[in-house]
């Protein structure tokens, strides 16, 4: 009888311990994952406050020219010109891989 209350308690121990240790690795998991997000979205809203910028303060030819250098291997970049209105842009910032962050952004010089 010892033998099997003792065989009970050791199995329940490595029972809740096991349910424990999974459960700690899920939340680091999930933290280090949240972290990695907020990593990327403060990027693509330095890059997207850059690029409004550069618009504001360049002509029509230099932007097309900085399109075409765009070479980013984490984003991609695209700038609309209206047309209606060749003053008002349109700028989108999103991730290549499966992170799925995309910022949009309308620009009037």
């Amino acid at each position: 009888m010892k033998n099997s209350f003792a065989l009970l308690t050791t199995l329940l121990l490595v029972l809740l311990f096991s349910v424990l240790s999974i459960r700690f690795i899920e939340v680091n998991l999930l933290s280090s994952n949240l972290n990695r997000l907020k990593y990327l979205h403060l990027q693509a809203i330095i890059y997207k406050d850059t690029i409004e910028s550069y618009i504001l303060t360049h002509n029509q030819m230099e932007i097309e020219q900085y399109k075409q250098d765009w070479n980013d291997a984490t984003y991609t970049m695209d700038i609309i010109v209206d047309e209606n209105n060749s003053s008002i842009y349109y700028l989108n910032i999103a991730t290549k891989n499966n992170y799925h962050i995309r910022l949009s952004q309308k620009i009037e010089k």
